[in-house]
């Protein structure tokens, strides 16, 4: 078979030094359950002609059921027989699986591999290729002597240095400061709760929501209240230990159908700085990210127009630096002005790549005009797991395509482990697809 492209599922790989911080066993293992997961969704990657390597196997249903309704042809599957945390380390050590890639890639001279994101490991899976002098491409490959900007951006210390060193009037980011220890971070919230003003506490590290703290001034009586909540929490979760931590000023957010927090993701090139898409993400008051609404109004012309500036300076400043591959830009867009301010970038793909990328399939590349988009990653649908087929089953009118027209709800993970799914609705317009959002919710009792 000819495949174009490999695309390796690292996504617990990225965060493996937060999740070895985590001294519970057990708590670890949760919190890499929860990243591999989300694997299910990169089969929706990079289209047709592909091998996805995933921890484990993606469900033969669910991968059936999707590469039909996308029409993909010449789709495979492939895991290593062990895998703890990091995916690229285990293809390494599954000799069985590394024969057969080798063989792949020498049958498709040129192939493309790509990554979640870039890690050592997945560089060293790469030059395990190259001494077998095999030919393949990595567009994610950093430029010379620029593997530190992977962890360097990622960081919301090393982020916020760079994008405050663009001295451009589209370039806001909200008030902060770098905390050497956790000491230092508690003084600094005492500070801005007694200037009267909301904040966020960040550990350097975190992602998804973990490591975010938001106290809201008006949410609390006292500052020993909120001290108490912040000594509690950097007591019992090891994402603090890392030292450094950034409070900042809690900007509201405008808030719509979804949270008034947009994202715009980029893919650096050798070429140069590209935005592939932009969307509104949906994100819970605490801070915890759910999924994105992208398509035909997802975010109002002015707003894309500012994001996209924003998001075309930042992309040349981690461009000049040498990082190569994908990243997102997360925004807030401020009630008080309309502003979209800058709050962190992350390097790897995004939560809203597989939604993109399935709509891009589906619709063209003028998929924009002509669908609205609605995803959320772990939705809980009970107390109890159902099977793969079950699920399909009480889906199945308001799966995509009902009744072969370009709408439905497209499952994208079934959780191994958890009562939960993800998915994306598809709608013809807005209206369209919260209509079919609450009417899936609707068959598990939601609202």
């Amino acid at each position: 078979m000819n495949y174009k492209t490999i695309i390796i599922a690292n996504i617990a790989e990225a965060f493996e030094d937060a999740l070895m911080r985590v001294k519970s066993q057990k708590e670890r293992t949760k919190k890499v359950q929860i990243e591999h997961n989300l694997c299910d969704r990169t089969l929706l990657w990079e289209g047709d002609n592909k091998i996805v390597i995933t921890p484990f196997a993606i469900s033969p249903l669910l991968f059936e059921h999707n590469i039909k309704a996308l029409g993909f042809k010449n789709c495979l599957n492939l895991f290593p027989k062990d895998v703890n945390i990091n995916l690229s380390d285990a293809i390494i050590e599954d000799k069985s699986l590394m024969k057969r890639l080798m063989s792949i890639i020498k049958d498709n001279p040129g192939i493309r591999i790509s990554p979640y994101a870039v890690t050592q490991s997945f560089i060293d899976l790469t030059e395990c290729f190259k001494k077998e002098n095999l030919d393949f491409v990595v567009e994610e490959r950093l430029y010379k002597n620029s593997d530190w900007t992977v962890q360097f951006l990622d960081s919301k210390i090393g982020s916020r240095v760079e994008i405050d060193k663009i001295k451009d009037k589209n370039i806001n980011t909200p008030k902060s400061v770098i905390c050497r220890n956790k000491k230092e971070a508690i003084d600094v919230a005492e500070w801005f709760y007694k200037n009267n003003t909301s904040c966020v506490v960040k550990a350097n590290f975190g992602e998804g929501g973990w490591g975010t703290l938001i106290f809201r001034k008006e949410k609390y009586k006292s500052w020993s209240e909120v001290l108490v909540k912040i000594e509690k929490e950097f007591r019992s979760d090891s994402i603090w230990d890392d030292g450094i931590i950034i409070v900042e000023e809690y900007i509201t957010a405008e808030r719509g159908i979804s949270s008034g927090c947009p994202s715009s993701e980029l893919f650096l090139s050798s070429k140069g700085p590209k935005i592939t898409y932009l969307c509104d993400q949906v994100v819970t008051e605490a801070g915890n990210f759910l999924g994105v609404a992208l398509g035909k109004d997802a975010l109002n012309e002015k707003v894309k127009d500012k994001i996209n500036k924003a998001s075309t300076l930042v992309g040349k400043r981690f461009w000049e630096l040498g990082y190569r591959g994908f990243f997102d830009i997360d925004f807030v867009l401020a009630k008080k002005n309309k502003i979209p301010y800058i709050i962190e970038t992350n390097m790897r793909r995004t939560g809203g790549t597989h939604v993109y990328d399935s709509v891009k399939a589906i619709f063209g590349e003028d998929w924009e005009r002509k669908c609205f988009c609605i995803s959320d990653n772990q939705f809980t649908y009970g107390k109890n797991i159902l099977s793969v087929d079950k699920i399909l089953y009480k889906l199945n009118d308001v799966l995509y395509p009902i009744n072969n027209k370009k709408r439905g709800v497209m499952l994208t993970l079934i959780n191994k482990w958890k009562p939960a799914f993800g998915f994306v609705v598809i709608g013809v317009n807005k209206k369209d697809a919260i209509l079919l959002y609450n009417k899936m919710l609707n068959k598990w009792s939601a609202k």
